[in-house]
């Protein structure tokens, strides 16, 4: 990639959410120990590339290493899966997060309107 690009912030953070609904189906279904520690680092190095990517300007050193560590990155998210991986599960692992979260938050919500009237 040229070191002048513009980094690919908003694709990085969506393979980063990608990776995160793969961990949790992952870990919810066969939970192969190994295969959560390489999704782990996928997700880990591009938490990297895109550090980078906001600390240096581009056509620089840092910013050609933040595109590097991207690229590589998404190399190993394909090596991830494959024509036989099922998509299922980590759309139902993201859906999940979702719904949670919202229920938390709901749960959270109506505690504060409850305290803030009482």
């Amino acid at each position: 990639m040229p070191l002048a690009a513009p980094f690919p912030f908003e694709a990085v953070r969506d393979l980063i959410g990608i990776l995160r609904a793969m961990y949790a189906a992952e870990r919810r279904g066969r939970s192969d120990a190994q295969r959560l520690r390489r999704i782990q680092a996928v997700a880990e190095r591009l938490q990297l590339a895109q550090e980078l990517a906001l600390e240096h300007d581009p056509e620089t050193l840092g910013h050609a290493a933040a595109w590097r560590h991207a690229e590589r990155a998404t190399q190993d998210v394909g090596e991830l899966i494959d024509l036989t991986t099922p998509l299922e599960p980590t759309l139902e692992a993201a859906a999940r997060r979702v719904t949670d979260l919202g229920r938390s938050e709901a749960r959270s919500l109506g505690l504060k309107q409850r305290r803030s009237r009482g």
